[in-house]
């Protein structure tokens, strides 16, 4: 776990891609997703597009591999009358059966993962006419030097930094053959959806917000370098 991570569970980060909840209120509606097939939020931290999802009387379940992150989506989902499954999980290797989800929703997440693996999982327990829905961060061009890329993957804990075209390629190579790009575009009437919001733990390290500092500054020095792409991908 690095640690940017932790810093997003002790400050409770709902949203931590970009423009947050806006973004992926948007993109559920463009994904075109079935209400009667269940949804696997992967990677659910304190459960924002989990509970939104449930009160849209979506099936859902929610995992995550950090226990702080679960703790405040459990609160969520109870704050909010919500009853949606929580399992405390690495994506790469899950307690599902094969087959058992129409929809893996991964927001900014699959980058921290190991790619063969997490690939691999998701297409076991995805429907065979399931579909992976995605946002990465990927870079906007090859122009960082291999320096600038290992700062950005050391700090952040990237496994992964890649072009959107690389990014195709290993979504490919991982099984999913219908790759659909949507628009992280949003409308001016959006963007005051997109604040960021939090759940504070009782207790923060200060090396958290020493983190926080340190992300904000890697915010603006790669800020044209470093951009969010939607991908939906069909086996």
């Amino acid at each position: 776990m690095s640690d940017y991570l932790d810093m997003l569970a002790y400050f409770g980060v709902s949203g931590a891609h970009p423009c947050g909840m806006a973004l992926t209120k948007a993109v559920l509606a463009k994904a075109d997703i079935d209400p009667e097939r269940p949804i696997l939020d992967a990677g659910c931290g304190t459960g924002q597009t989990a509970a939104y999802l449930g009160q849209l009387l979506f099936s859902v379940t929610a995992l995550d591999s950090d226990a702080v992150m679960l703790d405040k989506a459990k609160k969520r989902f109870a704050d909010e009358g919500l009853s949606i499954p929580v399992v405390h999980t690495q994506i790469e290797e899950t307690p599902f059966q094969p087959d058992s989800f129409g929809y893996v929703l991964s927001e900014s997440v699959l980058s921290f993962t190991h790619l063969d693996l997490s690939l691999a999982e998701i297409r076991r327990i995805l429907e065979p006419d399931g579909k992976l829905i995605c946002i990465e961060v990927t870079l906007a061009d090859d122009s960082l030097s291999k320096e600038e890329k290992q700062e950005i993957c050391d700090f952040y804990g990237f496994t992964a930094l890649y072009t959107k075209d690389e990014w195709m390629g290993v979504l490919r190579e991982g099984g999913f053959s219908q790759i659909e790009i949507i628009s992280s575009s949003l409308e001016e009437t959006d963007i005051d959806e997109a604040v960021t919001e939090m759940d504070l733990s009782e207790v923060i390290p200060e090396k958290s917000y020493q983190t926080m500092e340190k992300h904000q500054r890697l915010l603006a020095k790669y800020q044209d370098s470093l951009h969010p792409i939607i991908f939906v991908c069909g086996q």
